[in-house]
C-alpha cells in the first residue's frame, strides 16, 4: 500500500471515529449538565420557599403576640391576615415531600407537627354541641378548658398529645390549630359564604381565656421552630443539602419528581380534592376554619408547576428561575416536555377557576366525583394526567419507576 494514501485513510478513519463519538457523546453530555442544573435550580428553589415560609411564620408569631398582649377585634383580624399570609409561601413547598426530605423523614415529622389535618378540634377548644370527635364534646374534655387533665400547658405536653392513641385527628399544633384559635369553628352553612365566626372576646371574658391565650402563642412558637429546622437543612452549607447535591443527578431527580408526582395525583387530587367532593363535607376541606381551601389548592399546584417551569417567584417579589424540568425532558422526549407543558397550564388554569371563586365548602355543594365536567372534578382530572406525566417523565429520564399515588 502506497504509504502516503495508508497515513490519508488512517487519518480519513481516525476523523470519522472523531466525528461518530461526537454525535454520541454530545447529547449525552449535554443531558447530564442539565440534569445537573435542574437539581441545582430546585435545591435554589426549595431553599427560597422554606426562608420564605419561616418569615411569614415570624410575621404570624409577631401578630399573635400583639394580639395576644391586648385582645380586641383589630388584632384578631390582623392575625388572621398574618395567618393566611403565611400560608402563601408554605403551600408552595407542598410539592419537596414524600421523599424522606428534612420536612417528612421516616416518622412523617415535622411534617404532621406542621400542616396536619383534619384535625379533630374537640381536643384543642370547645365546640358546638354534638361536634367533634372526641368522647364528648364537654369543655372538660378539651385541653384548653381541662385544667385537671392538663394543669400546665407547654410545648413538650402539645407535642405529647398530638396525635395520641394513634390517631391523625388528634392534632394540637401546626398551621391547622392555629387557624381554629383564630377563627374558631365554622358553624355556618355552606351557602352562607363565611368562615368562623370566633369573637375576640374568647381572649378576654371568657372562661379560661388566658389558657387559650398560652395555647395560641405555644403553637404558634412550635410552628416557628419547626419550619426553622427544615428550613435550616436546605441552606448553604447545611449537611442535608450537601448530601442531596452530592447525589447522582437520577437519584436526585427521582425524588424531586417522586414529591411532584404524589402530590398533584395521590395528594392533591385525591385526598384533598376528590375527597372532599365524595364526603360533600367541609370538615374534609384542607382549611376548614378559615375557608382557605381555594387558595390552598392553588398553591400546592403552583409548588408543582415551579419545579415543572423551573421558577419561583419570592415574597419580596424577586425570581429565582433556571433549568427547568421542561428542559431536562425536552432533551430526552420533546412530546413528554409538550405534553407536560401543556397539561401544567390546563392545571393551573383549572386550579385559578377554583381560587377566584373562593368558599371550596360551597364549591363542592352538587359536584360528584364521576363528573368531570364541573369545576373541581375537571381540575382534579387534569391534576392526575399530570402526575401520571410525571411520574412518566421520572422514568424517561432516569428509568426508575414513580407510583404517582400516596
Amino acid at each position: 500500500m502506497n504509504k502516503t494514501f495508508a497515513l490519508s485513510l488512517l487519518a480519513t478513519l481516525m476523523l470519522i471515529s472523531c466525528s461518530d463519538d461526537e454525535v454520541s457523546n454530545t447529547p449525552t453530555n449535554e443531558l447530564e449538565v442539565a440534569k445537573s442544573k435542574f437539581v441545582n435550580n430546585y435545591v435554589a428553589i426549595v431553599e427560597a420557599s422554606y426562608n420564605d415560609a419561616l418569615s411569614k411564620s415570624e410575621e404570624l408569631k409577631t401578630a399573635v403576640n400583639a394580639f395576644v398582649a391586648a385582645p380586641d377585634a383589630a388584632k384578631l383580624e390582623e392575625a388572621k391576615k398574618a395567618w393566611l399570609a403565611a400560608r402563601e409561601p408554605y403551600g408552595q413547598t407542598e410539592a419537596f415531600r414524600f421523599y424522606n426530605g428534612p420536612i417528612d423523614g421516616d416518622n412523617g415529622e415535622p411534617e404532621g407537627y406542621i400542616n396536619a389535618w383534619p384535625l379533630d378540634e374537640a381536643l384543642i377548644d370547645y365546640v358546638a354541641t354534638g361536634t367533634g370527635g372526641q368522647q364528648t364534646s364537654d369543655d372538660r374534655q378539651n385541653i384548653v378548658n381541662n385544667t385537671a387533665k392538663y394543669p400546665t400547658l407547654t410545648k413538650e405536653v402539645l407535642r405529647n398529645i398530638s396525635g395520641y392513641n394513634d390517631n391523625e385527628s388528634n392534632v394540637t399544633m401546626g398551621y391547622h390549630a392555629i387557624e381554629f384559635l383564630l377563627w374558631g369553628q365554622d358553624n355556618t352553612a355552606p351557602s352562607e359564604k363565611k368562615a368562623g365566626q370566633r369573637a375576640y372576646t374568647d381572649y378576654t371574658t371568657a372562661a379560661n381565656a388566658d389558657r387559650r391565650k398560652q395555647y395560641l402563642q405555644l403553637a404558634t412558637e412550635i410552628l416557628v421552630e419547626d419550619l426553622a429546622s427544615v428550613a435550616n437543612q436546605w441552606k448553604s452549607g447545611a449537611t442535608y443539602r450537601k448530601e442531596f447535591l452530592a447525589l447522582a443527578s437520577n437519584e436526585a431527580i427521582d425524588k424531586i419528581l417522586t414529591g411532584a408526582a404524589k402530590l398533584s395525583k395521590g395528594e392533591l387530587a385525591g385526598e384533598r380534592m376528590t375527597v372532599a367532593v365524595k364526603n360533600q363535607n367541609q370538615e374534609d376541606e384542607h382549611s376548614c376554619f378559615s375557608d382557605n381551601t381555594h387558595r390552598d389548592i392553588y398553591l400546592n399546584a403552583q409548588s408543582i408547576n415551579n419545579i415543572i417551569n423551573g421558577t419561583y417567584k419570592k415574597v419580596d417579589g424577586s425570581t429565582i428561575s433556571g433549568t427547568s424540568l421542561l428542559d431536562v425532558l425536552a432533551l430526552v422526549s420533546t412530546s413528554e416536555s409538550a405534553t407536560l407543558k401543556s397539561t401544567s397550564g390546563t392545571v393551573m388554569t383549572k386550579v385559578s377557576v377554583i381560587s377566584n371563586a373562593q368558599f371550596f365548602d360551597y364549591q363542592i355543594l352538587g359536584e360528584t366525583i364521576d363528573n368531570t365536567q364541573k369545576p373541581i372534578m375537571s381540575a382534579v382530572s387534569s391534576l392526575e394526567k399530570q402526575g401520571d406525566e410525571l411520574a412518566q417523565a421520572g422514568k424517561s429520564i432516569t428509568g426508575k419507576n414513580i407510583d404517582p399515588s400516596v
